[in-house]
C-alpha cells in the first residue's frame, strides 16, 4: 500500500505518509481513512508527507478530491501542511493542491521542512 496514517499521541495531528506511485483510488482511500480517523479522534490538523511520493494521480484527481472534501463538514476547520521533495513534475501538483485547497476554503500550505510544517499546524 503506497500510504499509511499515523494518529500522533504527542501532537493533535493526523499524518498521512504517501510513497511511490499513488493511483487515484489509493489517493481517495487514503483521504477517506484520514478523515474517518479525524472524526473518530476529534482532530482537524493534518500533515501530508509526500517526501517519497513519485506521482501517479493527476491534477483532475486532486480537483475532485478538493471538491469532495469541501462538501464535508470538516472543510471549515481543515488545516493541512504538505511536506514535499521538489521535483519539477510533482511540484506542480503540490502547488495545485495548495491553490485548489485555498480556493475551496481549506487552510493548506506546502513545506520542505518538517518542523516548520508542524509549527504552522499547531499555531492558532
Amino acid at each position: 500500500m503506497p500510504w499509511h496514517t499515523i494518529v500522533h499521541s504527542d501532537l493533535p495531528i493526523i499524518e498521512t505518509c504517501y510513497s511511490g506511485v499513488l493511483k487515484n483510488s489509493d489517493l481517495f482511500d487514503a483521504v477517506h481513512e484520514t478523515l474517518a480517523l479525524a472524526k473518530t479522534h476529534g482532530r482537524h490538523l493534518f500533515l501530508g508527507d509526500c517526501t517519497t511520493l513519485s506521482g501517479g494521480h493527476s491534477m483532475f484527481d486532486l480537483y475532485y478530491l478538493a471538491k469532495e472534501i469541501s462538501s464535508n463538514n470538516i472543510s471549515r476547520t481543515f488545516k493541512e501542511a504538505v511536506l514535499f521533495s521538489p521535483t519539477p513534475t510533482f511540484l506542480d501538483k503540490i502547488n495545485f493542491w495548495e491553490t485548489i485547497g485555498i480556493n475551496r476554503g481549506f487552510r493548506v500550505r506546502i513545506f520542505r521542512d518538517r518542523q516548520k510544517a508542524v509549527d504552522w499546524l499547531v499555531a492558532e
